[in-house]
């Protein structure tokens, strides 16, 4: 029943092209566009991919687990399909774990896709497969969890649209997986400090090869921190929208 579930899942996330151009091909795309331009240079001592790569896992884990999952719940409460299945004997339970496990699927699909550019156009491997793959599926869960937080705090996906693009559009710019943080004025790099995009950007780049050091040990510590802050001030307003009368 689940893998039933998960295959009109997959078959609709397919027929939207814009979801699968974010989430999949835009990735991709750039990464193969700035490794050609970019692949010699150095950025704050890290060379190109070891900057760059783990930023446009950040841009996967936007797409598919913040981004798409929070519509998704929006246009689906909007649409009364929640309440309609609360009259069913299909759990909610079931419903996410089909939503987590199509995001999963995703996200590694455009995960390989960036890693088989990286090793058979620019000859570039995971340092630390050990720990970059554990971290990566790690952030796809707080990716996740973030999705679902910022849909249940709409009823409307017009409201969501509108307040999205205001909010998404500065984390994305913020995350310094698209234009160095460093370039930037010291009240935008202040801002970054608390953008969850920037502090999962950190905690890749830190796996991505850990016994170089790339990302300190309290920088790492304190991204963790502030992630599971963000995270629960997220839900507990999401969970206060989703059950306070409409």
């Amino acid at each position: 029943m689940l893998l039933e579930q998960l295959k009109i899942e997959l078959k609709i996330y397919l027929r939207q092209p814009l979801y699968l151009l974010f989430s999949v091909v835009m990735p991709a795309v750039s990464f193969a566009m700035f490794g050609s331009i970019y692949g010699d240079a150095s950025y704050g001592g890290l060379d190109f991919f070891a900057a760059y790569i783990p930023g446009f896992c950040v841009i996967i884990l936007f797409a598919t687990g913040v981004f798409n999952v929070a519509n998704q719940v929006v246009t689906e409460r909007e649409h009364g399909i929640y309440k309609r299945l609360s009259a069913t004997p299909v759990s909610m339970v079931r419903v996410m774990c089909v939503v987590i496990a199509k995001v999963f699927l995703v996200s590694v699909a455009s995960f390989i896709l960036v890693l088989l550019l990286a090793y058979f156009v620019f000859h570039i491997t995971l340092p630390a497969p050990w720990a970059f793959i554990p971290a990566f599926l790690g952030t796809v869960l707080i990716a996740l969890a973030f999705g679902f937080a910022f849909g249940a705090l709409f009823n409307k996906a017009v409201n969501f649209s509108v307040v999205g693009m205001a909010i998404f559009t500065p984390m994305i710019l913020l995350s310094d997986a698209t234009l160095p943080l460093s370039i930037m004025p010291g009240y935008l790099r202040a801002i970054a400090q608390v953008n969850p995009l920037y502090r999962l950007n950190l905690l890749l780049r830190g796996a991505w090869n850990p016994e170089a050091h790339l990302v300190s040990g309290g920088t790492l510590m304190a991204s963790i921190g502030i992630l599971l802050l963000l995270l629960a001030v997220t839900s507990t307003a999401a969970l206060l929208r989703w059950k306070s009368p409409k």
